[in-house]
């Protein structure tokens, strides 16, 4: 059944007569409104901002009417997932929402202690290190690989760090200026600033320490995926890549499913890449190599011994991304480079509030001493552990075998 116009003869689902008029898209500032025409002026070819495909404007669209933003999606986009999107039902609450999206409610630092000249603040305290001050500085006293306890990347640019001599508690200075409450594109709800020992990242799906963004009150999303817009341009494809929750295809860097969260895919070919990927560092240094090894997209190589990672030895898929020194010609796994669980803080203590199997606390260490038999494989222990906190328990597992499931 459809509704006929009897002046314009324009024709309407009976299902689609009641559309929402006004949406608050989460992947948008501003709302976004439902016409069935768009002015003259706005008669030129678009694609929706979600599929990327063309908008029919004969069919209906939802657009934004803020001067100068030609955001534009199909209503099927729109509206196919009600976690993305909240009805408006007065126009008047657009700018209350819009001032709600694009603003913080609520600053990290907790008190800016000391000031420079300029008004930077060089002494602050923050929600995440309670009890102890944190002093900005641009370099490190001495050469350590230290990392930030916000992002759990290595300290580099300017930084707090505890002023406590023997707390080793390190902030990027953009990590300790986060927003304590942000709206996230990936839902419609805010998401607010926590840290924690131990957290999964609902979208890289990476055991991962450090701050988080909490969204809905169930979903944690770690620093790097909540930096990651919706729509990208990615150096390693020709193409912009945008975000598709319903995206089943193999990741092209890792070559994994994407599982239940999606991915971002290519509107022009089929190329996919998973968050997992998307969060890799682009260049990273390594011990078996003294230059610096570069993220590489493909392998055009194809002599069999080259194609052997230099750290585990076992071939590589050539059509799979991996680290390389492009000068003495290195090449390795990311998870050799950087290890299975790169983004867990070493020495954390776990409960067994997690579901791991062990009934003590358990504390996770990069590298295992002596290379012990794992209490669940029984193969060696090399690196990424879990070791029994209790003095009379002989327990170690490897990290990825003392869980019910990883």
């Amino acid at each position: 059944m459809s509704y006929i116009c009897s002046t314009c003869s324009i024709t309407v689902h009976k299902d689609c007569i009641s559309l929402p008029r006004i949406i608050k898209f989460s992947r948008h500032d501003h709302c976004l409104f439902h016409k069935y025409f768009l002015q003259t002026r706005e008669l030129t070819k678009q694609d929706c901002k979600i599929c990327f495909k063309e908008v029919k404007f004969e069919r209906g669209s939802y657009s934004c009417v803020k001067s100068g933003c030609s955001y534009i999606v199909h209503v099927n986009c729109a509206l196919e997932d009600y976690r993305f999107y909240e009805v408006v039902e007065r126009e008047s609450r657009c700018e209350e929402l819009y001032g709600s999206s694009s603003k913080s409610t609520q600053p990290s630092i907790t008190r800016v202690v000391e000031v420079s000249e300029d008004g930077e603040a060089t002494k602050i305290e923050h929600f995440s290190h309670e009890g102890h001050c944190l002093v900005l500085a641009d370099k490190m006293e001495e050469e350590t690989d230290r990392r930030c306890d916000g992002c759990m990347l290595p300290v580099s640019t300017l930084f707090y760090y505890c002023s406590e001599s023997e707390c080793h508690f390190y902030l990027h200075k953009n990590c300790a200026e986060l927003p304590g409450v942000k709206r996230h594109w990936f839902r419609r709800y805010t998401a607010d600033l926590d840290s924690r020992s131990f957290m999964r990242c609902a979208l890289c799906k990476r055991p991962c320490s450090g701050f988080f963004y909490e969204v809905e009150g169930y979903l944690d999303v770690c620093l790097r995926c909540a930096e990651v817009p919706d729509v990208i341009e990615f150096q390693g494809h020709e193409h912009l890549l945008f975000y598709d929750f319903k995206c089943r295809e193999r990741c092209n860097g890792c070559g994994a499913d994407p599982g239940g969260e999606g991915a971002f895919r290519c509107g022009k070919c089929s190329f996919t890449l998973d968050f997992k990927c998307l969060s890799l560092p682009h260049s990273v240094v390594h011990k078996i190599d003294q230059h610096q090894l570069n993220l590489t997209y493909h392998d055009d190589n194809d002599y069999s011994k080259h194609l052997h990672c230099d750290i585990c030895e076992v071939k590589r898929d050539r059509s799979l991304w991996y680290y390389c020194c492009s000068i003495c010609d290195t090449s390795a796994h990311p998870d050799c480079i950087l290890g299975e669980f790169p983004f867990l803080k070493d020495g954390i203590t776990l409960s067994p509030y997690y579901g791991y199997r062990h009934y003590h606390d358990v504390q996770f260490l990069r590298k295992a001493e002596d290379y012990p038999n794992c209490s669940s494989c029984r193969q060696r222990c090399r690196r990424e552990i879990v070791k029994c906190t209790e003095s009379t328990c002989n327990y170690i597992a490897h990290f990825k075998c003392c869980w019910l499931r990883i």
